[in-house]
């Protein structure tokens, strides 16, 4: 029996009961791909079948607002990936009358959509011959055939894709990519990984010669960024101030509460934005309440808090207005649902602290 049988059926006998396997349609096998990026099975599960009861097909994702779509996205974080979704609904609709085309250039010309993503959509729910590759096929298939070289370097994902379309089960192309992400998340993990229960161990190189410890190499090349800054939670009554920036580093086009950079910063875009620069330049009765730090991708970010309790919003609103910046007062208990992010719960407890 070839290891591509071998591999299927053991799929088909162990596969894990998943909301998104039970019916073969792209929309909820694209939302699900994305959704499992930077994102555990586990976390992501609930979240998707919220998402999908709101946004059922891609006609009701394209009319609802950003901030609604953002909303449904809270606790995923990488909210890019949610503006992006709502991008390409609408070019769905506009373009193709909701439905995915089944051209491989085509999918990858949607808005955050890559080579990855695109693949698994045309191969799962169409059984078009595209193989995968994620993190879990690049360590299956390392180990597999014995891939030594740096899986995180400029070449690897171009020749791992050739070794990958070259091992596809042309018969079986969505079975088999799903089969390859099942045994890198059930099996092929990357510590301990259980040989001896997996469908590929007679073949497989690393097992053979002893190298599973030392297949794949991952040799990063950023370094992490530290980064200090401020975060301000300026308060009207019960409502604080949300603004929307279209330059700044982090959280773009997201309402969110303003926030700067301070020291010396390892590029321009970390630098702080005028309406930042004015709010630490004019007011001086703050209090500051405390202090966290938060991880985005590569970036350390170390936050101190401050508060500023205003009666009279005049000035601020025409300093806003003057900068081209949206803005709205949202009640403390609606924080987090109006600014989707970790951050927001994090100020949110030292201020109810």
């Amino acid at each position: 029996m070839n290891p591509q049988k071998k591999l299927l059926d053991w799929y088909l006998l162990h596969k894990r009961d998943l909301p998104f396997r039970k019916k073969k349609q792209a929309y909820p096998i694209w939302i699900s791909e994305v959704m499992l990026q930077q994102t555990r099975v586990a976390a992501m599960l609930p979240l998707f079948e919220n998402f999908l009861k709101r946004f059922p097909n891609p006609e009701s994702l394209a009319k609802a607002t950003e901030e609604e779509v953002l909303s449904y996205w809270k606790g995923l974080g990488y909210y890019s990936r949610a503006r992006n979704i709502r991008k390409a609904a609408i070019t769905l609709v506009q373009q193709y009358n909701g439905s995915f085309p089944k051209d491989l250039n085509s999918v990858l010309k949607l808005p955050g959509i890559g080579n990855y993503t695109a693949r698994a959509i045309l191969s799962i729910a169409y059984d078009l011959p595209f193989a995968v590759l994620d993190g879990n096929v690049k360590r299956v298939l390392s180990r597999y055939i014995g891939y030594t070289k740096n899986i995180l370097g400029p070449k690897a994902d171009v020749e791992l894709q050739e070794k990958a379309d070259e091992f596809l089960n042309q018969s079986y192309p969505g079975d088999h990519n799903q089969a390859m992400m099942e045994l890198g998340a059930t099996i092929c993990l990357p510590e301990s990984p259980k040989c001896l229960l997996c469908p590929l161990m007679e073949g497989c190189f690393a097992r053979i010669h002893g190298k599973t410890n030392e297949i794949p190499l991952r040799q990063k090349e950023k370094k992490q960024i530290l980064l200090k800054g401020d975060i301000w939670a300026i308060e009207k009554g019960n409502e604080y101030l949300l603004i929307k920036e279209r330059t700044n580093r982090f959280l773009k086009g997201m309402f969110h509460l303003p926030y700067g950079f301070m020291g010396d910063l390892p590029d321009p875009v970390y630098s702080p934005s005028p309406f930042l620069e004015y709010l630490r330049s004019h007011w001086k009765e703050v209090s500051h309440i405390g202090s966290f730090q938060h991880t985005i991708t590569h970036h350390k970010l170390d936050f101190s808090i401050f508060h500023i309790a205003i009666t009279d919003p005049k000035e601020l609103k025409t300093i806003l207005e003057r900068m081209e910046l949206d803005f709205k007062w949202v009640k403390r208990d609606d924080l987090e649902a109006e600014f989707p992010s970790s951050l927001a719960k994090k100020v949110r407890t030292r201020l109810s602290s």
